[in-house]
């Protein structure tokens, strides 16, 4: 697992996330801000533009060949502290039930 923070979940672009699969990663999680009526992000909208771009990823995932079970977006909250851990072992136990990245080299 690699952990790259970003500012805001909004200023990650859809190709950061196809350049990573298109290389060898096995799989993408995005956690962010809550966004919404009681949302607590500093930068105001960029929790819902992230879920928008990101609700995009589909398609490249298809063009791709993955499953789209590859790449998965969250909204936690700050005093999710023991959820982030849970989310991420999620997603390592559905890339092993889905196999490693066909693209590793």
């Amino acid at each position: 697992m690699r952990v790259i923070p970003v500012r805001c979940l909004g200023s990650v672009n859809t190709i950061w996330v196809s350049d990573a699969l298109n290389s060898g990663y096995d799989g993408v999680v995005l956690m962010g801000c809550q966004k919404g009526d009681n949302y607590q992000c500093h930068f105001v909208r960029g929790s819902e533009l992230a879920f928008y771009r990101m609700s995009k990823i589909d398609d490249t995932l298809k063009t791709l060949n993955l499953e789209t079970e590859r790449v998965a977006t969250y909204e936690v909250a700050i005093t999710d502290i023991e959820r982030a851990p849970r989310l991420i072992n999620e997603m390592a136990a559905t890339i092993e039930k889905i196999g490693m990245s066909p693209f590793k080299f």
